[in-house]
């Protein structure tokens, strides 16, 4: 739970990223716990990351200004690994390096910095320019189907993305291929979902009532069957049990 301050500092904070924004950022707080924010930043023209779309977490602590937050990126990047916290100076690893004067527009304009550079670190990955173009081209793909706590926390954003999608695919990029198989399997999803039991009692034809009612009476036969089957081999294979016990006891009695 965050302190009064952390709670008044992040509160102030988050106000001002909104009305002020940093060029290729956006960041909001999850509406139920103001600990941990989640940001977007856009890939800047004249870098591999141009146009990628790239979600990741900002976890404070309770005790925020005071300590730094685990800064972690969500979307696959070639620069970053998954969901793992990233050793940087303005991170968690580094809390002899914090400076309570830092905020969280700080904390993501020096993460974009240190993205578009080449420095290693603990959560780094080395990866050719081709491969960080091609997460880039993919990252709004991945992000409106495949990112479950982007799509709750930026449900505005996954809007302007399906518009997105659609035009890429309309202009025929390369990248959006399996946009039509990811549609159309999403689109079942959803109707399979507002399928509803058919009742035999609504069914009004006669005749289809009795067929559906056929049907299931077979149906609830075949499980007596295959219940009455499994019954029949357990105790087959009890009785079998048995047998071999009283063999085997009959054998030692022999043998002395």
């Amino acid at each position: 739970m965050a302190t009064k301050q952390a709670l008044k500092r992040l509160t102030k904070e988050y106000k001002l990223i909104v009305e002020n924004p940093p060029q290729y950022i956006e960041a909001r707080p999850n509406e139920d716990n103001i600990l941990e924010w989640h940001y977007i930043i856009t890939g800047p023209p004249d870098t591999p990351y141009y146009n990628g779309q790239y979600h990741g977490t900002l976890t404070f602590p309770s005790d925020y200004p005071y300590k730094p937050p685990a800064i972690r990126m969500i979307t696959p990047n070639g620069r970053f690994k998954e969901n793992t916290r990233l050793c940087l100076s303005m991170s968690d690893y580094h809390p002899d390096l914090w400076n309570p004067g830092w905020s969280v527009a700080t904390i993501l304009t020096g993460l974009l910095s240190f993205m578009t550079g080449n420095e290693s670190t603990t959560g780094s990955i080395q990866t050719t320019d081709q491969q960080k173009k091609y997460y880039a081209a993919k990252s709004i793909q991945y992000n409106t189907f495949s990112n479950t706590r982007f799509k709750l926390i930026f449900p505005d954003v996954v809007e302007k993305n399906l518009v997105e999608l659609q035009k890429r695919k309309a202009e025929g990029h390369p990248e959006m291929e399996d946009i039509k198989e990811t549609s159309k399997y999403n689109d079942a999803i959803a109707k399979a979902a507002n399928e509803k039991a058919i009742n035999i009692e609504d069914i009004e034809d006669p005749e289809d009532r009795i067929r559906a009612e056929e049907a299931l009476r077979e149906l609830n036969e075949n499980k007596d069957k295959n219940s009455a089957d499994k019954k029949e081999k357990a105790g087959a294979s009890q009785i079998y049990y048995i047998a071999f016990a009283v063999f085997l006891f009959l054998l030692g009695v022999f043998v002395k």
